[in-house]
Formats: structure tokens, C-alpha cells, sequence
């Protein structure tokens, strides 16, 4: 039997005079889905207002490691399909890859099924998964990146990527870098003229496959979740991350209705063996400098690349940088808008895969 003391009583008494709305409002704060499921059993109020939390937060744990992992899958696809396959890199992309098998989700999203305990929370409006750090948020360091991030938007298809990525990733001296960046600024001119030669360029486009086959892995895993949760119709923003902090798949209220109407409406039953979702038919936009400083953030890149995806149904991509997706996070949102003022660009067509 367990007792209470004096001191816990005098805390739940506190708490039972704050008005519901106010602890409404600490739940939203707490928001992680862990601390919430303790709450449930503090007491018969904090019981009953919970569920009513709109503001969810899940770090997804990762499941045991199997003998072959999600990232050597795909680094060895990646290797067969630029032997086999790569022969335009500049102007075409043939069919990339084949259906992979089932091995891209390497962590447990039971609480998110129909019978897990993500279906108490029927008033949701925010769900933001973090995924552990294993196959696709390893993107960087397996495929010859020291930074690689990425951004990408969805309906019930990719509407948007934006993909950063560079071949060095290095603090700048702060008593040096002022000069530094003085200094290059007059270099600049010259570096745009750089012309990427065909093994950096199959490089980039691996960082760019690497990036999409991650963002259809995370729309396939909303798909399942939406599917198994029918009662949270409230649901306006989902943002799906990693751990590592490598790559943002996020969707507004819009276009979670629009993939509600998909998966009413479309049989998935061709992309349930591949655990992702088709990419379609993409333009690609690719910057390059060799060297790029980033004076706001005080670091330096090298083979800094600037990659810009859209379905090529919406046509090819313009020079924004106040896309709604770059965000404010640095260095990432600097790099975009250094790198867009870049004259010089490559445009690609990739097929679906």
C-alpha cells in the first residue's frame, strides 16, 4: 500500500486551485507524450483533462538492431544504382531505383496505432514525432557529407525539398573570421564560376536521393498513423523529425486534409512492401560554391550545395528564398539564402522511383 505525506497533498491542493484552462495550457507546454501518460495517473482530474491536451510530442525509440541495418541497404542501392544507372547526370535521370524491400523503419511506433495510447488524445492539433538516430539520420557521415540537412513538404505527394549539404562543416576562429570573410568576399566571383565535375556531381545527387528516400520514409509512417487514428480530425500541423536534427518533414492543416483524402481514396497497397511513399517525377535546382562563409552563423563550408526538388507538374523552380520551409534555424537558413544569389545553377529532371 502506498501513503501519501503531507507535502505531496499540499501540492495536488495547489494544483486543484488552478482553473482547468490554466492546467490545459502547462499540459500543452509539457507536451511530451511520455511525462502526459504519467499525468494520467497523478489523480481523477488530471485524468480527465489530459486527453484534452493539443499539443503532442513523441521521441520514437529505435528497435533492435538487425544483422542488416536500413543504412547499409540503402548506401549499397545507392551504389548499384549510379553503376548501373547513372549515364545523364546533368540533363535526365532514368528510372532510379527499384521497389526496396522492407527495411527503412527501424523504430517502434506502437503507441501510435489504433490501440496505443496516442488515441486518448482526440482534441490533437500539433503532433511532433522525433525518430531515433539510426539508417536515414546517419545520411551524412555514410554517404560522404559533414553536413547534410534537409526540408521537405507534403500533401498527399512531395510538393517541396530543400536539401543543404557540404563536404567540410567548420567553426570559423572568431578573432579571424571577420578578415576571412572580408577577404573572400572578393574570391566569390570567381568561386561561382566553378564547374562540378561528374564524380562530385554523382555525390550530390546520392545526398539528394539519400534526403527524398528519408522524407517518403517519414509520409508513409503519417499515412499508417493517420490511417490507425481516425479520431483525431482536429490534427492541423505534423512535424516529423530525427534526433540528429538532419531533416524536417512537416504538413499544415491543408495538406493533412488532402492526404486524409488520399488514403480514403487511393489504394496504397503498392508502396506497403517498400515501408516509403513514390517520389514522383522531380525538377531539381543545384547551387554550388566550393567555398562558402556564413558570417552569421561563423562557419565555413566547402563544396557547399544548394538543392531545390519540386514535382514537375508545378514546373521549374524559381529563386525564392523566402520559402515558408527554410525557416530561421541556422547555419541552415543562411547557407539558403548565401547560396541562391549564386548565378550559376544545374537543372536536373529525376524520374519517379
Amino acid at each position: 500500500m502506498c501513503y501519501k505525506t503531507q507535502e505531496e497533498d499540499d501540492d495536488l491542493a495547489y494544483f486543484d486551485c488552478l482553473p482547468d484552462a490554466l492546467l490545459l495550457l502547462i499540459f500543452n507546454k509539457l507536451h511530451d507524450l511520455k511525462s502526459l501518460t504519467n499525468c494520467l495517473s497523478v489523480s481523477k482530474r488530471f485524468r480527465s483533462l489530459v486527453p484534452f491536451t493539443d499539443t503532442i510530442f513523441i521521441s520514437i525509440p529505435p528497435l533492435p538492431k538487425p544483422s542488416n541495418t536500413a543504412a547499409s541497404y540503402i548506401n549499397n542501392t545507392l551504389r548499384q544504382v549510379f553503376h548501373n544507372l547513372f549515364l545523364k547526370p546533368v540533363r535526365c535521370f532514368h528510372r532510379l531505383m527499384a521497389s526496396p524491400k522492407s527495411t527503412t523503419m527501424s523504430f517502434d511506433i506502437s503507441c501510435c496505432h489504433s490501440n496505443g495510447v496516442l488515441r486518448i488524445f482526440k482534441e490533437m492539433k500539433s503532433l511532433h514525432l522525433e525518430l531515433p538516430l539510426h539508417g536515414a539520420g546517419e545520411l551524412g557521415s555514410s554517404n560522404g557529407a559533414t553536413f547534410l540537412q534537409w526540408k521537405a513538404d507534403f500533401g498527399s505527394n512531395l510538393r517541396t525539398c530543400i536539401i543543404v549539404g557540404a563536404t567540410s562543416f567548420q567553426k570559423c576562429n572568431t578573432f579571424s573570421s571577420s578578415a576571412i570573410f572580408s577577404q573572400r568576399k572578393e574570391e566569390r566571383v570567381f568561386m561561382e564560376e566553378t564547374v562540378l565535375n561528374d564524380d562530385e556531381l554523382k555525390l550530390r545527387v546520392i545526398w539528394t536521393i539519400s534526403c527524398l528516400i528519408a522524407a517518403s520514409t517519414r509520409q508513409y509512417l503519417l499515412k499508417q498513423i493517420l490511417a490507425d487514428n481516425p479520431n483525431i480530425p482536429m490534427l492541423e500541423r505534423v512535424v516529423i523529425s530525427d534526433a540528429n536534427k538532419q531533416g524536417m518533414f512537416s504538413m499544415g492543416k491543408e495538406e493533412l486534409v488532402e492526404m486524409r483524402n488520399s488514403i480514403d481514396t487511393k489504394q496504397e497497397a503498392s508502396s506497403s512492401s517498400m515501408e516509403r511513399s513514390p517520389i514522383p517525377e522531380v525538377n531539381m535546382k543545384l547551387w554550388y560554391l566550393p567555398m562558402l562563409d556564413l558570417p552569421d552563423s561563423g562557419y565555413v563550408m566547402k563544396g557547399a550545395t544548394l538543392v531545390l526538388i519540386r514535382p514537375v507538374v508545378d514546373g521549374m523552380i524559381e529563386n525564392n528564398s523566402d520559402d515558408p520551409l527554410v525557416g530561421d534555424e541556422k547555419p541552415f537558413s543562411e547557407a539558403v539564402r548565401e547560396m541562391i544569389k549564386v548565378k550559376k545553377s544545374y537543372l536536373m529532371t529525376m524520374s519517379s522511383f
